[in-house]
């Protein structure tokens, strides 16, 4: 104890024995006489203090452990992000990603990571995108990718490894503990997710995807019964549940087939395949995209705002105005020739083209044309997505709609 403690005057007719008490007492708070053999009534006095004191404190705690869990699903509905409350729509994916069966299978593994590196998905996942440094292609560490919700039904770790050393596209570092591509990402590719990069490489697939829709509402094993369900007409490369703003799931898909030749005999199938005993809406993605941009045009349905491209905000990444008239095909083609550059200025947005007027039809990166739902304004397409939420290729997930197909 700081400072010296003074003691209070007895009085003059007061009890001897209950002064020699006190007086001990200031003794050993100051550190002076030796302990009592015996415990004194101060002493007893302190137990008492010291119990209260306890009491106290769990009470306190208790309490605060009440209003911490009562607050809980305020945390869990909204958050606070740049002063804004926001809302979080995740609980409404309902596909459970990880109910796969444990596997040590080589195939399945190959598979699995090859498409987390492939031009399908890569250039559209965020987080791995960063990893990488976009074309500066930098290995991944294989412990981050096992902790993705489709990695972690590959049982031992060490089966990864040996399944990897046999892949065609990727390669091992630093004593298989790294994996990357074996080519890399073009040089226009950064570590960020760019619309304008996404656009040419979803361009370059438009040929051999389609579009479904009739799939009902979301379960828990819907994601994985729809990738069984078009494994049976082909290789895919990637297979996307389309979410609105909202993360619940359109009963739409858009499936990219490894070849525009798979696409085509799925699009001439006769009878077309069914889902469950019920029709299927199926085209080409290519038309359900030119059938949207019809609508807006005729007023059918509003255009977006394409959620902030072309603003010029986060360092001026808008992607290009206006709509392109030409053939995917001739776009694509262009696209390859310049090495997937264009004739922008930096990325401070310099040299750009001007605003589209509002009523241009606006494109995600996805190629897309972005509408607004009748019943709440909202935009509808063009959402940011987790890996693991709902893309795939046959197993696989993929960022985009998802998908982190972790």
């Amino acid at each position: 104890m700081s400072g010296e403690v003074k003691a209070t005057e007895a009085p003059a007719n007061g009890n001897t024995e209950a002064e020699k008490d006190v007086q001990n007492l200031l003794s050993e708070l100051k550190g002076e006489g030796e302990k009592p053999e015996k415990e004194s009534k101060p002493e007893a006095a302190d137990d008492e203090e010291a119990r209260i004191i306890a009491a106290a404190s769990k009470l306190g705690q208790e309490s605060a452990a009440k209003e911490s869990k009562e607050s809980k699903p305020v945390a869990k509905d909204r958050q606070q992000q740049g002063g804004r409350r926001t809302r979080n729509y995740r609980d409404n994916i309902k596909s459970d990603l990880t109910s796969q069966e444990t596997t040590d299978d080589p195939k399945e593994i190959r598979k699995q990571v090859e498409f987390y590196f492939s031009d399908s998905n890569l250039p559209m996942d965020n987080y791995l995108l960063k990893l990488v440094g976009g074309s500066a292609n930098e290995p991944v560490e294989l412990a981050v990718l096992h902790t993705f919700k489709r990695m972690r039904r590959f049982q031992p770790f060490s089966a990864i490894v040996e399944a990897l050393k046999s892949s065609e596209t990727l390669e091992l570092l630093e004593n298989d503990t790294k994996i990357r591509r074996k080519v890399p990402l073009p040089e226009s590719v950064n570590d960020f997710l760019d619309p304008d990069v996404v656009k040419v490489f979803e361009n370059e697939a438009m040929g051999r995807s389609i579009y479904a829709k009739g799939f009902g509402e979301e379960t828990s094993s819907t994601q994985l019964e729809i990738e069984k369900f078009f494994a049976q007409f082909g290789p895919t490369n990637a297979i996307r549940l389309r979410r609105a703003y909202d993360k619940t799931f359109k009963g739409s898909v858009f499936v990219e087939f490894d070849t525009e030749e798979t696409q085509k005999k799925f699009l001439e199938l006769d009878p077309k395949p069914k889902w469950n005993g019920q029709d299927l809406l199926i085209k080409s993605k290519k038309d359900y995209c030119d059938e949207k941009v019809r609508d807006i045009q005729a007023g059918k349905i509003k255009p977006g705002r394409g959620r902030g491209r072309g603003r010029g905000g986060r360092g001026g990444r808008g992607g290009r105005h206006g709509e392109d008239k030409r053939d995917w095909r001739d776009r694509r083609d262009e696209d390859q020739r310049k090495g997937f550059r264009d004739n922008r200025g930096g990325r401070g947005g310099r040299g750009r083209d001007p605003s589209p007027p509002r009523n241009t039809v606006e494109k995600d990166s996805r190629g897309v044309p972005v509408i607004k739902s009748s019943a709440d304004d909202k935009p509808s397409s063009g959402q940011k997505r987790g890996r693991d939420e709902e893309d795939a290729n046959g197993s696989q997930p993929s960022k985009k709609v998802d998908a982190k197909g972790e």
